[in-house]
């Protein structure tokens, strides 16, 4: 068959049209969401947003190319080919669908990141396309056996029930088999775990080869014991995997400014690396004169030497949450007690004594920030300005300490043993 008669005939086409709309006006937001500026990773993680809709689009296409081969009873007529090669120039077309509308996703992710992917993690995309690749012929298989209209809907269901469905299940390891957790990567600080990419490739390969020998006849236990030993190496490659299946960056990445106090690192993609590092010894230098001294060494690599705490969250450094970064290396961590038992009286004195250092750190008064800093906590911090130095350093000692364990009230009235 010609080819440009084979793409005019394919139900690819009027798919790829629908798909293409669907991921540029639908899902542009939640891709770009996510994207982190400079970091190329973050562009192939978020492009995973696509996966279910693109997955469906090549099932039901699938289905509908099996449905017209058997209604033409093309296997029937003792051709010339084999049965592979009259199936998988129709499914091209339909395989290059579901590619281009992935490829349209990592598009509008790299356009938000104002970067590409690296080399690194393109086997990302490589899951992408098996994945699109075993859609598209499993749908072939069940337009084969389905009456015609049935075919394309039930397909196309069942491909964005399996590929979206997952990522919601308490069990972790479902979603890693179809690449349903890649939208966790990749924060500024984590890459992909590799175990992540070998998984869904063994699994989707097993699929696809299963879907050839079904398509080639062979004896029905082949098919079968090729996607039972695939499915079970890929399990096993992800069973104590957790929700989110990223490792640490390589630290030999940062870019450390040493040249004063604290030493600071930072991901060489973040914006603005020299004001960042101005701000956070002046706000560093003000705890300091306060009583505070931040740690000598703040760095946003997850694995802490000794006397380095850890800075900037999961994402980007950005100038307006210097302050709060540092107010966090200055606070106790959640104990363990509060994780096992449920129970931690003093939480509510984190508030406070976050907006009481912050206002210390930048010499302003505290201002509320929604889903950060509550008005009633900036209020008590302001309360507690007005005392005498050795009062606000006994509120912050006696509070900070409660912190630290599971059995301590707060003491938060600035008035208290007035």
């Amino acid at each position: 068959m010609r080819i440009a008669t084979l793409l005019r005939s394919s139900s690819a086409g009027f798919m790829l049209a629908f798909l293409a709309g669907y991921v540029l006006l639908l899902l542009s937001e939640p891709i770009t969401a996510g994207a982190v500026p400079g970091y190329g990773p973050s562009v192939l993680g978020n492009a995973s947003y696509a996966i279910p809709f693109a997955a469906a689009a090549c099932a039901a296409s699938g289905a509908w190319e099996g449905s017209r081969l058997r209604r033409g009873n093309v296997f029937g007529q003792t051709p010339s080919r084999s049965r592979l090669a009259i199936v998988l120039p129709l499914l091209a077309p339909v395989w290059a669908m579901g590619v281009a509308g992935m490829l349209i996703a990592v598009g509008v992710a790299a356009s938000a990141a104002g970067t590409l992917p690296p080399l690194s993690h393109w086997g990302m995309f490589v899951v992408y396309a098996l994945l699109m690749a075993a859609a598209t012929l499993a749908g072939l298989l069940l337009g084969g056996r389905l009456p015609h209209l049935a075919a394309a809907p039930l397909a196309m269901v069942t491909g964005f029930f399996l590929t979206a469905f997952p990522g919601s299940w308490d069990t972790p390891w479902p979603r890693h088999l179809v690449a349903g957790a890649y939208d966790s990567c990749c924060s500024v600080g984590s890459v992909i775990d590799p175990v992540a990419v070998w998984s869904p490739l063994l699994f989707t390969g097993g699929i696809i080869a299963a879907c050839l020998l079904a398509i080639s006849q062979v004896d029905p236990w082949k098919p079968l014991a090729v996607l039972v030993a695939a499915t079970v190496g890929a399990v096993f490659l992800v069973v104590n995997v957790g929700y989110n299946p990223v490792t640490n960056r390589n630290p030999d990445a940062l870019i450390c400014d040493t040249a004063g106090v604290p030493e600071v690192c930072l991901w060489p993609e973040t914006p603005g690396r020299a004001r960042i590092v101005a701000t956070t010894r002046s706000y560093a230098g003000r705890l300091t004169e306060a009583g505070f001294p931040p740690p000598s060494s703040l760095t946003q690599n997850r694995d802490l030497k000794r006397g380095q705490a850890h800075f900037g969250g999961k994402g980007q450094v950005r100038e307006q949450d210097i302050a709060a970064n540092l107010v966090n290396t200055l606070l106790p961590g959640i104990p363990e007690c509060a994780r096992t038992s449920h129970r931690y009286p003093a939480f509510p004195a984190r508030g406070p004594l976050t907006a009481w250092l912050t206002a210390l750190a930048t010499q302003a008064p505290p201002v509320p920030v929604q889903g950060r800093l509550s008005p009633d906590d900036a209020k008590l911090a302001q309360q507690v300005l007005t005392l005498p130095s050795d009062r606000q350093h006994a509120w912050y000692e006696a509070n900070r300490t409660a912190l630290t364990g599971c059995d301590q009230e707060p003491s938060l009235n600035p008035g208290a043993g007035r």
